[in-house]
């Protein structure tokens, strides 16, 4: 019995071995299919799973920018590819085979934005070709772009943005002429939130941004063109051409035309009021309607009721606005403190 065991001993091991071999060869059989096999479509191809070999296959396309390559794949992994080959080569007409609709305004929405092609966004279906037309009109600063916008909505979109920025950058009311006066909210509100976006214009109409955070209030595009020249010229008298209410009363305190006086105190306070209806706005609300009251009325004090960037904001705008760099002092922190008494 002790002989037998003795020769079934290695008998049994060269089993263990042989399974283990047969395993290793699997391992390595399935690791040649899964991952990709160098840089070349065949090995992309070999792959087993189509996510695999579609992601290699856009890979090998891409780093060639090749866009034939991308015909090897199927379907959105097609159209990804020809997507991702085109905005990187910049060469459009990679887009013509994007077989999405959609995709494919995308993709020519894309290159012509990068390469401020305006004719080349009418290749994008709408509204893809307007959103790209306002946006290369927009960035150029070009009016006359603008007006050839088919769709009237992103017409006067684009025009209200541009006549604004010319109207504040130069202090020239005229060009709020051709801002739209529609009471579209939306359309007004899109305006704004372009002209602020980054803190553009904060220094003379940071608080009229706040009222599309407010109910019920009445105001336009238009209206907030004149109140940015009029807080920047300090002329009141520009004033009159903006919309009765909220609208007209913030131009007055942002035109220098009112002092520290109760009506002042009394219009803020109805602000304030107004801001704790605005839900998840209420802060930010709050926080613009302040400054813009610790501002028009010199009151520094009010500057430390705000928190995180806005209390640097509300003592250089003191400070700006009525050349005085006393005001910087209320700074903490040094360095901005010096880019406050600079600015004054």
């Amino acid at each position: 019995m002790l002989e037998e065991g003795k020769e079934a001993d290695p008998a049994r091991r060269l089993r263990v071995y042989l399974a283990l071999t047969v395993l290793v060869v699997v391992i390595a059989a399935l690791s040649f299919l899964i991952v990709p096999q160098g840089n070349t479509l065949g090995g992309c191809e070999r792959l087993v799973f189509a996510s695999s070999k579609y992601t290699c296959i856009t890979g090998l396309a891409l780093s060639q920018e090749n866009a034939s390559l991308c015909s090897y794949a199927n379907g959105t992994y097609a159209d990804s590819c020809y997507m991702q080959v085109a905005e990187k080569s910049g060469n459009a007409g990679t887009c013509g085979s994007v077989s999405n609709g959609t995709s494919a305004s995308i993709c020519f929405s894309t290159i012509a934005s990068a390469d401020g092609n305006y004719a080349l966004c009418s290749r994008a279906q709408a509204p893809y070709s307007w959103q790209c037309q306002s946006g290369i009109a927009v960035k150029q600063g070009n009016a006359t772009l603008c007006a050839s916008i088919s769709n009237s909505t992103y017409s006067a979109e684009c025009s209200s943005i541009v006549m604004t920025r010319y109207a504040t950058l130069t202090g020239n009311a005229a060009y709020c002429r051709n801002v739209s006066a529609s009471n579209s909210k939306n359309l007004t509100n899109y305006v704004i939130a372009n002209l602020t976006a980054g803190g553009a214009y904060s220094q003379n109409s940071f608080l009229l941004s706040s009222l599309s955070l407010l109910p019920n209030t009445t105001y336009t595009a238009r209206d907030y063109c004149y109140i940015s020249v009029a807080s920047k010229v300090l002329n009141p008298a520009l004033c009159t051409n903006v919309s009765a209410g909220e609208a007209s009363t913030i131009c007055l305190e942002q035109s220098g035309a009112y002092s520290y006086n109760s009506s002042i105190v009394e219009n803020y306070t109805a602000l304030l009021a107004a801001c704790y209806q605005a839900g998840a706005y209420e802060q930010a609300c709050v926080q613009s309607v302040t400054l813009s009251h610790a501002v028009s009325t010199r009151n520094a004090t009010l500057c430390s009721q705000l928190t995180g960037s806005e209390v640097v904001s509300c003592y250089s705008l003191l400070a700006s606005t009525y050349k005085n760099a006393t005001y910087c002092n209320g700074i903490g922190n040094a360095t901005l403190r010096a880019g406050c008494v600079s600015n004054s």
